[in-house]
């Protein structure tokens, strides 16, 4: 039995047949061997190993699978043997030789995810443009043109736009990388573009070592573009710093302003509206208890505070870099924002259940008897100037208004008639509540006003619902009892009041 053998090559972990993996270092030494001991020498050693390694990665995706000696010797062969890869004509012929194969043998399909990376390999600044190319499958030129006509038509927005891609699209280094970039390839293309990768390699490597001169002028061209790169890298990171600010400066203001107007939204109400208007401030507390004022405070606060605290650390975050860990943090405020939205609920519950309970308070009074054939009813007061209320709104059978400032709520009482042994009025009101007490509180907190005046009633034709009660659909009946010998006489302002039932 084939003695097995757990290696690392180039940060992948594989297990491998003994003598599959003696072939495998004879091969990598014999190629070294034949390019000498200079760095550069050096560089495409490593390379080829990387290469090796992501094309066993991508053959042997699970970490259990055995590399055999067949697998070496496939990949061997699909690189090229040492002679190919330092002999230039060798390895042209060997190219052309492998080409014709392609042609008519395909391996099977990779079909990895599609990824946006920069391309390397085809770049004029960063790789963006040859990366979207490749990502789209369009040609890169078509790109490049289309970013310098938006650089003249945008004034300048089009290259903040490149350096955003440039700093968010990872560079394509590895052949994954490369892969995906493009969308998937076929197993044996994927073996051919390494092979010709390698003799690309070879060839870089044997032109180099000739010619000293455009060496020093790659490396002046790549230390240019690193200046250029760090350059950009720093433009970047000051327009991030500026960016930050801004949002912390928001961010920060819009959380004082938040809390300070539910601690201070009386003063602020106070200072801020005009005389007519200070009742914007009471419409609340007449809709709502203390403790649903309190209940849609908080919840306000969570629902819209959360997602400025959020926007107040991205801000932090642009400005210092630093790290922190953003996956628990996104969940607490997720579940505080959660809370404040379930706190909504809550409260429209609870507000809709202080409607479950009625109650009714009734005032009976025993009018003085007259001794007219006809008794009158008249309203209480004339209708006021126009200009005496400032109207706000109706609710139902409500009506809103502010007068000097302060909110009223009134409502129409309904009129009814009755005829019996004496003469009486009764005072019908009626409320919601939570339960009976509040309900029987919001009755009795319902003002109506009448008077007698020997033969003549003056009634009021609204009810006014008192500041200490909530609004909770009050109503007000006014029953006047006559007896049959009497004749009754209904101001025009009153007998309205009767229409309606």
């Amino acid at each position: 039995m084939n003695k097995t053998l757990h290696i690392n090559l180039n940060g992948f972990a594989f297990q491998i047949e003994e003598t599959a993996y003696d072939k495998l270092q004879h091969y990598l030494q014999t190629i070294e061997s034949r390019l000498g001991g200079s760095e550069e020498a050096q560089e495409i050693i490593t390379d080829i190993e990387s290469r090796i390694a992501e094309l066993f990665h991508y053959k042997f995706s699970s970490p259990e699978e055995i590399i055999t000696l067949k697998a070496v010797e496939e990949i061997i062969e699909t690189i090229g043997e040492p002679a190919e890869i330092v002999d230039e004509e060798e390895a042209a012929e060997d190219a052309n030789t492998g080409g014709s194969q392609t042609e008519t043998s395909q391996g099977p399909i990779y079909t990895g995810r599609k990824g946006l990376y920069r391309d390397p390999d085809d770049r004029i600044f960063g790789g963006v443009c040859a990366g979207l190319g490749a990502y789209f499958d369009v040609d890169p030129l078509v790109f490049r043109i289309i970013a310098v006509v938006l650089t003249i038509l945008s004034i300048g927005a089009v290259p903040i736009i490149y350096l955003i891609l440039w700093a968010a699209m990872p560079k394509a280094m590895t052949l994954g990388q490369r892969i995906e970039m493009r969308g998937g390839a076929s197993f044996k293309n994927m073996e051919n573009g390494i092979k010709n990768e390698y003799h690309a390699v070879s060839d870089k490597f044997k032109s180099f070592k000739n010619k000293q001169n455009y060496k020093d002028m790659q490396q002046r061209m790549n230390k240019t573009g690193d200046v250029m790169a760090k350059a950009l890298y720093q433009v970047v990171n000051v327009l991030g710093m500026i960016l930050g600010l801004g949002i912390v400066i928001w961010s920060v203001l819009s959380i004082m302003t938040l809390v300070g107007f539910f601690v201070f939204k009386d003063a602020l109400f106070g200072l801020i509206l005009t005389e007519g208007d200070y009742f914007i401030s009471e419409l609340p507390r007449r809709f709502l208890s203390s403790t649903d004022e309190l209940l849609v405070t908080i919840s306000v606060i969570l629902l819209v505070g959360i997602p400025l605290l959020v926007i107040l650390y991205l801000g932090m975050k642009l400005i210092f870099k630093f790290k922190t860990n953003g996956k628990a943090l996104g969940m607490i405020g997720l579940g505080l924002w959660l809370s404040g939205l379930v706190l909504v609920f809550f409260t429209g519950l609870r507000v809709t259940k202080s409607f479950e309970n009625t109650e009714t308070v009734t005032e009976e009074t025993l009018l003085k008897p007259v001794q007219a054939e006809t008794i009158y009813l008249k309203p209480a007061n004339n209708i006021p100037p126009a200009g005496d209320r400032d109207y706000i709104m109706d609710m139902e059978h409500l009506e809103l208004y502010s007068l000097d400032g302060q909110l009223m709520i009134e409502g129409q009482p309904e009129l009814r008639i009755t005829y019996g042994d004496e003469f009486k009025l009764f005072v019908e009101k009626r409320a919601r509540g939570i339960n009976e007490k509040e309900a029987q509180h919001n009755a009795i907190s319902t003002e109506y006003f009448w008077v007698q005046k020997d033969s003549v009633l003056l009634l009021d034709r609204q009810f006014t619902i008192g500041d200490e009660a909530l609004v909770r659909n009050q109503k007000v009946y006014v029953t006047i009892q006559l007896s049959a010998d009497k004749k009754l006489d209904v101001s025009p302002y009153l007998d309205r009041l009767m229409d309606d039932f």
